[in-house]
């Protein structure tokens, strides 16, 4: 009887030990490879986008569970602009300047069923709460990647430089590719 047992309990033990596996997390460092980080903001009567090119953090995600936990460090530097004259006016003193806060923080969780991510944004040197709506991107009926949205009072962060030429509100965006390929933009 005990043979009998035994001989079941380690015919089954594959199994058992599979479905504890699908349901672990997966974890994903991101990188400027996976993650397409920017910023959009109004100028006079245009758009600026801002690109991070050099960025480094984690995401800890279970679809089926909707839940996830993301931390992402930022090289302010790294940040891409349209042109030189862009660049020195966002990198000055009274805006990001990266020579005092080199790097921006988000650390956040999944929440409402995983379609929102909250958290704490790190920006020239304050923290203060900021979420963000998720959505997922699909391919053949599988999850290739992950948008989230949010809005920042740019005020709020002590980014109180160039209140003439740019808006209060800054849209941040990120896309992460879960398939190894490059992250594509939402069409947002």
């Amino acid at each position: 009887m005990n043979k009998l047992l035994c001989a079941s309990a380690l015919a089954l033990a594959p199994l058992a030990f599979s479905q504890v596996a699908a349901a672990d997390p997966m974890v994903l460092p991101l990188t400027a490879g996976n993650m397409l980080a920017q910023t959009h903001s109004h100028a006079i009567i245009l758009t600026i986008t801002g690109t991070y090119r050099s960025l480094s953090g984690t995401l800890t995600y279970d679809l089926d569970a909707k839940t996830c936990h993301v931390e992402t460090v930022f090289d302010v530097k790294s940040l891409q602009l349209p042109n030189a004259l862009v660049r020195s006016q966002v990198m000055s003193q009274g805006f990001l300047d990266p020579d005092e806060y080199p790097q921006t923080r988000f650390v956040g969780d999944c929440q409402d069923n995983g379609t929102t991510l909250v958290g704490n944004l790190t920006l020239r040197g304050q923290t203060h709460p900021f979420s963000m709506a998720i959505t997922y991107q699909s391919s053949n009926g599988k999850v290739t990647g992950m948008h989230t949205e949010g809005t920042l009072n740019r005020y709020d962060w002590g980014l109180n430089g160039l209140s003439m030429t740019v808006g209060q509100n800054i849209r941040v965006t990120n896309d992460i590719s879960f398939n190894g390929q490059p992250p594509v933009p939402s069409a947002s």
